[in-house]
């Protein structure tokens, strides 16, 4: 089984007073949803590979896009 992959999901303005009913349709199309952002109206979850379609088809998502990882030093080390 493939690995899940991090999203971000954006939701349109006008679902953003119900942005909880975007992330429980996003849940029911396979998302596991991690985050709920209601002022900036974004969602962060994982999808499997190839489930970005099925999510951009929820009613009240505007975009679905990979996630992006930070990694940052430790504190104290000699960071370039």
């Amino acid at each position: 089984m493939a690995h899940a992959k991090p999203v971000v999901v954006t939701v349109t303005d006008a679902a953003l007073a119900g942005i909880q009913g975007v992330a429980d349709r996003l849940t029911a199309a396979g998302m596991a949803v991690d985050q709920v952002l209601p002022v900036t109206g974004v969602i962060t979850g994982s999808c499997p590979p190839g489930a970005k379609s099925l999510l951009r088809q929820v009613d009240g998502v505007h975009s679905v896009e990979d996630g992006a990882s930070v990694h940052l030093p430790p504190p104290g080390s000699d960071a370039q």
